[in-house]
């Protein structure tokens, strides 16, 4: 039926002058042809306003003439427009409550954040329009509606200002745009970035000069400030901007592309027969077997006990992989019965010769957790941690933070935190125990300075019942612009 001819069955319907046969044709429309159910409903209420608008005077309707077969057909004609409003109803019911589109969040192993809605929305595994995901530690992977792949790496910020269109505010982000999504963008405080139908990635971190690199494909780029210059970019391509001004970055760039695996680089439980030495002892997982340095400690009904007013230092080294840009995440777990003591107690992580973090009693009577950067005259980044019998220790390569949380997990409030140094890549963990001498000669200080602390020279223990030392590995996730 052509549009005219529908118009006109629907006029003769209304009108009352349509044959059986026409009838039935308009009756089957009805049932299946969307686009004919929704001119029949506007003819329908252009006819009722107009009967309306010409009643007579008494508020009668003037009476139509119509034929004797439609009149007969009349209650099938009023049932089918009744079929047809439910129709409209159900259709306009689907409309408002079909779900608003939005960014599917899933959060990575050992990650911390949320997202912050507006409009009393709530929930972290979805981003909206004006929806912004913090991210404390760890990493996200994204899907936008279009189906746009992200993987957003903290510390740092995202906000979803369009369903085609997002804010890195901090952090570093990868993202493939599929095809028939291409127009995706992406913006900074600084660059505006469009894929063109691509694969990239963008840095916007502290301390360094904000990056876009092109994996795949191209993209068109320009300072927020400035977009009359725009430039494109091609695959193997980055652009930083540095002193206000767009220069090319010096090589290619990596980025992780998905949720890194969790590699145990070294552990041990101590759970040897009693009075195994430490010395020559092999690891569970490591490089290496123990080395004992000082004292001769030996294992006891499943504990590696420093107690005694005798020094004792072991080390052990690790396996790889080490520490790099991508995979930037150290754990240590450190079951055992708090350290005691006046003097120090603790499980140090080194490179080289060279002590880096400390985890344990660092001095005093308290006997009590503590984190600090190595040294004697370190002063811890919290109050020390009484009573906890399992912590673990989380040191980002990139940033240099140390954070220390009670459990096994890194997930929650740390207990403390410190800022130690970024790019260590650490080599060997060491358990250890000394008095305030030891630790200020240790530290390089003088003979002169340690006798000042002479009537404190009573060496902590720390009972340790295992250690496990974990890196989170990018090296399976790794996409590089080159």
């Amino acid at each position: 039926m052509k549009p005219k001819e529908a118009e006109q069955a629907i006029q003769d319907l209304l009108d009352g002058t349509l044959g059986e046969a026409a009838f039935a044709r308009v009756e089957e429309r009805l049932r299946t042809d969307p686009e004919f159910r929704k001119l029949y409903l506007s003819y329908v209420k252009s006819h009722h306003l107009l009967i309306e608008k010409f009643e007579n005077s008494d508020g009668k309707i003037i009476p139509m003439t119509v034929s004797p077969w439609f009149a007969r057909r009349r209650r099938i004609i009023l049932a089918l427009v009744a079929c047809v409003a439910v129709l409209v109803s159900v259709a306009t019911l689907f409309q408002v409550s079909r779900p608003e589109p939005g960014a599917a969040l899933v959060f990575g192993p050992e990650s911390a954040g949320r997202t912050v809605h507006g409009n009393g929305k709530t929930g972290d595994d979805v981003m909206w329009v004006g929806s912004s995901l913090e991210l404390a530690r760890g990493s996200v992977s994204i899907v936008m509606p279009n189906g746009v792949k992200g993987y957003f790496e903290g510390p740092g910020k995202l906000e979803m200002e369009s369903l085609n269109r997002l804010r890195l505010r901090q952090g570093r982000v990868w993202f493939e745009v599929p095809e028939g999504a291409e127009g995706f963008v992406c913006v900074t405080d600084s660059l505006f970035v469009e894929d063109l139908g691509t694969e990239f990635g963008v840095y916007a971190e502290p301390g360094r000069p904000e990056e876009v690199h092109v994996i795949e494909g191209q993209v068109r780029l320009h300072p927020i400030k400035r977009p009359q210059e725009e430039r494109l970019l091609n695959r193997g391509e980055g652009s930083a901007w540095k002193d206000e001004q767009l220069e090319p970055t010096d090589g290619p760039a990596a980025f992780s592309a998905a949720f890194p695996q969790k590699i145990t680089v070294f552990s041990d439980n101590f759970d040897d027969p009693d009075g195994t030495p430490l010395n020559g002892k092999a690891s569970d997982i490591g490089a290496g077997p123990w080395e004992v340095s000082r004292g001769a400690m030996k294992v006891r009904n499943g504990i590696l006990d420093t107690r005694g007013d005798v020094r004792n230092m072991a080390f052990a080294p690790l396996a790889l992989p080490r520490l790099n840009d991508l995979t930037h995440i150290l754990l240590m777990t450190l079951e055992a019965e708090g350290p005691g003591g006046e003097g120090w107690a603790g499980v140090s992580l080194y490179t080289g010769d060279q002590e880096r973090i400390f985890v344990g009693d660092p001095c005093g009577d308290s006997g009590d957790w503590a984190l600090h950067p190595v040294g004697w005259q370190a002063i811890t980044a919290c109050p020390l941690l009484a009573g906890k019998t399992t912590v673990t220790l989380r040191y980002n390569y990139r940033t240099g933070l140390a954070e220390l949380f009670e459990g096994a997990q890194t997930t929650g409030t740390p207990l403390a935190s410190q800022w130690i140094a970024p790019g260590l890549a650490f080599d060997r963990v060491r358990i250890a125990n000394g008095s305030t001498t030891d630790a200020i000669l240790d530290a390089g200080g003088t003979t002169a300075e340690a006798m000042l602390y002479d009537e404190t020279n009573t060496r902590s223990n720390i009972a340790v019942r295992s250690i496990k030392v974990s890196v989170l590995s990018a090296e399976n996730t790794i996409r590089e612009s080159k």
